[in-house]
């Protein structure tokens, strides 16, 4: 007999010392027609919460009194050598997310890190449950690095690697 979905739920505890807490508004247009956030305007969720971790920007703009992001990966915008891809992304609805003047708070943390890529985990929480214990979506996004001219996949550096492990922690589980 197949176990309780709920048996295979993540243990949402054990990541805070690693992860990293992005506020990301909610837009009013992220709203379908029940009044819920779209599942593809969740994407931008993460989308917004990942690059603000983890994507460095120009310095002509960090002068302009840009964010610079707590995880830095050796890759910026448009013109640099190194790009990323997305070469997958895995997303479960817990439960639906109304419009919040307040936005949302987009925990994630790396688990895993590999030779020229990582596997970005996220919980989709707000601000009334920073425990993490009710999140509303919990998902995966495998990146690639990738030499920004041939496509070639590039190895991440000893020293990003050891950069990025400060925020390495437990793999999601999720339910099949």
């Amino acid at each position: 007999m197949p176990s309780h979905p709920a048996a295979d739920a993540p243990d949402l505890t054990s990541h805070p010392s690693q992860a990293l807490d992005i506020p990301v508004p909610v837009r009013w247009t992220d709203l379908d027609a029940y009044g819920h956030v779209n599942n593809a305007a969740v994407v931008r969720l993460l989308e917004e919460a990942r690059i603000a971790a983890f994507w460095q920007p120009p310095a002509e703009q960090i002068e302009l009194g840009a964010a610079q992001p707590l995880a830095a990966l050796p890759v910026s915008g448009a013109g640099a050598e190194i790009s990323t891809v997305i070469a997958s992304q895995r997303i479960e609805y817990a439960r639906p997310l109304g419009h919040r003047r307040d936005g949302v708070v987009v925990r994630l943390w790396l688990s895993r890190i590999g030779g020229a890529s990582l596997s970005v985990d996220y919980l989709v929480l707000t601000r009334d449950d920073p425990e993490g214990t009710a999140p509303y979506a919990r998902a995966r996004t495998v990146v690639v690095l990738v030499d920004a001219e041939s496509g070639a996949p590039v190895r991440l550096e000893q020293s990003s690697r050891e950069q990025l492990q400060r925020f390495a922690g437990e793999p999601l589980r999720f339910r099949d």
